[in-house]
């Protein structure tokens, strides 16, 4: 099996080079050099925009949740409970409840 997988890869990379040598005759070295780094930019160009646009992406779905309207919280109306300072202060003024 492994030796299948060794041919086939032979094969592909022969036809591939040979392809390659019909159409651009056989480059010297700073014809490669040069096509070398035309592709590595534009595999670290196509490797950027795919991470900014999945950050983009991301950001403009979590923009698009609903946001929580806040609302000004109005005064509770507490009943005053009378503790045992308040009884003795209005007994002492005189009130009565």
């Amino acid at each position: 099996m492994k030796e299948k997988i060794k041919c086939f890869l032979i094969f592909a990379w022969d036809e591939i080079t040979y392809g390659l040598r019909c159409a651009l005759g056989k480059p010297s070295r700073m014809k490669r050099f040069i096509v070398i780094s035309i592709l590595g930019i534009l595999f670290c160009i196509g490797y950027f925009y795919s991470i900014i646009s999945s950050i983009y992406n991301t950001g403009k779905q979590d923009a698009k949740k609903e946001f929580l309207e806040f609302m000004h919280i109005e005064g509770l109306k507490l009943q005053q409970k009378q503790d045992s300072v308040d009884i003795i202060r209005n007994y002492e003024l005189g009130i009565r409840n």
